[in-house]
């Protein structure tokens, strides 16, 4: 047995606009669905993301978050990108400063909240640093100021 998970169903305000921005973030063109819209990052079969109006709008949003990953590229040029396209910086956590690592924290237009992480490429990169063969990188490795995460206050 098991399950497959198919879609991410997320409530807003309008999802056709949120839907253009969602479309941007994943690359992925906007679908119908029966009362919202479907985005599909890798076609149909795949996981969808789903915007549908709020059915209940006295209940509070929840607090899943998506967690996205670059599929190439650094964490802060993604950063920049979503941050072009409407998305507000919430916080900011360093998994490892001392190697770049890290996860930003941030919301949509409607205030959805979503996580982006330092890409695989950012971290195979750590790795390679870590696992320095010349040694002349032994003890490298996050310090205690280096770990944690910084609230990002304001709009």
């Amino acid at each position: 047995m098991g399950l497959t998970m198919r879609v991410v169903e997320l409530e807003c305000a309008d999802p056709l606009k949120l839907g253009e921005f969602w479309s941007a973030v994943l690359d992925a063109p906007v679908g119908p669905g029966t009362d919202g819209v479907n985005i599909a990052p890798r076609g149909e079969q795949e996981m969808r993301l789903y915007l549908v109006e709020e059915r209940a709008t006295a209940r509070p949003r929840s607090r899943t978050r998506l967690w996205l990953n670059p599929a190439q590229g650094a964490l802060q040029v993604e950063v920049d990108r979503l941050t072009g396209l409407g998305a507000r910086v919430i916080e900011r956590r360093w998994t490892n400063r001392s190697c770049g690592l890290g996860v930003v924290v941030l919301a949509d237009p409607e205030g959805n909240e979503f996580c982006i992480e330092s890409s695989d490429q950012e971290v195979a990169q750590a790795v390679r640093r870590l696992e320095d063969a010349d040694g002349d990188l032994d003890g490298l490795g996050p310090e205690p100021e280096c770990t944690g995460f910084v609230r990002i206050d304001g709009p």
